[in-house]
């Protein structure tokens, strides 16, 4: 009589990878429409359609299969490399350079300058689905240390074996953060409600901040804008917001175009379009928030007596660069037909965008 084998308990593991880029747009997009339907089911107080939403989020895998989603798509553009290569370009990537009134100094940043009195550039990533960034702040490079001048030791030459030291491969600090971590080192934080520096709200927080399609998934036109607005004032004067959306949330929208789109972030919210590209179904964009002339110039906007004529003549002028327009505040339609499907839109009030 043959013995049969007993078989294994099979282990306890994690879903697998997923591997299909057409499965991980159709998750994408389904959990998208069904979170802003949750939304509208709550502003209605509909608790049974808020509990039916819930149950086919639970069927299609939950908030775990959309990041597995997201990472499989991320993870044909490294968003982590695009930003590395883009500092190292700029020379930020052994730090950087600051003013005294906390702008940062192009002037010293191009490379040439001495590395001595530079700071760590602070860089802030918004929705972060991987590591890769918190990775490469702690990367380290093997260097020959300098030999200690005041060693007066008669060791053997053949005792003196060379010593080399890990330093930092760059001079940079990361925070990662999401609504909902899928890792231990990126912390839960809701970007929407972080607050501004307590000591000087009007100078931001960080040098760099990423937020690579995560607009997409905010929920409201309210939100979409209060988030580009927080972006801007979470930025150091000079700093720069890698930034990318789906090309589709301004090919096939009802509300907004890309010209309109660019129109806000540089005329309604104050940003600088630095460099921009787009691939099959991305559009990226580099933007800079510019030196502020009134911190430059050490004037408050909210605090500044009025009678004093520099401080009338930079309001004055900070006011005239923004040119404000009403249907920032409002949505409506201005494409119609099947083709523009998409509902996403942007709104922007005064209060988001001051100080």
């Amino acid at each position: 009589m043959v013995k049969r084998k007993k078989q294994k308990p099979v282990p306890l593991a994690p879903p697998p990878q997923m591997k299909s880029r057409k499965k991980a747009r159709k998750v994408t997009s389904l959990f998208h429409k069904l979170t802003r339907d949750m939304d509208e089911a709550k502003a209605k107080n509909n608790l049974s359609q808020v509990e039916s939403i819930q149950q086919q989020i639970h069927e299609m895998g939950g908030r775990e299969e959309y990041q597995r989603a997201s990472q499989l798509s991320t993870s044909f553009h490294s968003t982590s490399r695009w930003v590395l290569k883009v500092l190292i370009q700029k020379g930020w990537s052994c730090g950087i350079h600051m003013t005294k009134s906390m702008n940062i100094d192009e002037d010293k940043n191009d490379g040439t300058a001495s590395d001595q009195d530079k700071v760590p550039v602070n860089i802030l990533e918004v929705g972060a689905i991987n590591t890769e960034l918190l990775d490469a702040a702690n990367k380290t490079r093997r260097v020959l240390a300098k030999k200690d001048k005041n060693n007066n030791s008669n060791e053997d030459d053949n005792d003196q074996k060379q010593k080399y030291k890990d330093i930092p491969l760059y001079n940079i600090n990361c925070r990662a953060i999401d609504l909902r971590s899928s890792h231990e080192r990126i912390e839960e934080q809701n970007f929407l409600s972080m607050p501004l520096p307590k000591r000087s709200p009007h100078l931001g927080a960080y040098h760099v901040i990423v937020c690579s399609m995560v607009l997409n998934c905010v929920t409201t036109a309210e939100d979409r804008g209060k988030m580009l607005c927080l972006l801007y004032h979470q930025l150091k004067p000079g700093g720069l917001c890698f930034f990318t959306i789906p090309k589709l949330c301004l090919q096939q929208s009802k509300y907004i175009n890309r010209q309109m789109f660019e129109e806000l972030l540089v005329d309604g919210i104050g940003f600088k379009i630095e460099n921009k590209k787009e691939t099959p179904k991305v559009a990226f964009w580099i933007l800079k928030r510019p030196k502020d002339k009134l911190i430059e110039d050490n004037i408050d906007v909210k605090v500044v007596p009025h009678k004093y004529k520099r401080g009338r003549e930079a309001i004055a002028s900070h006011n005239k660069d923004r040119k404000w327009k009403e249907t920032w505040e409002t949505t409506r339609i201005i494409n119609r037909g099947k083709k523009f499907r998409n509902e996403f839109a942007v709104i922007i009030t005064k209060d988001m965008t001051s100080r």
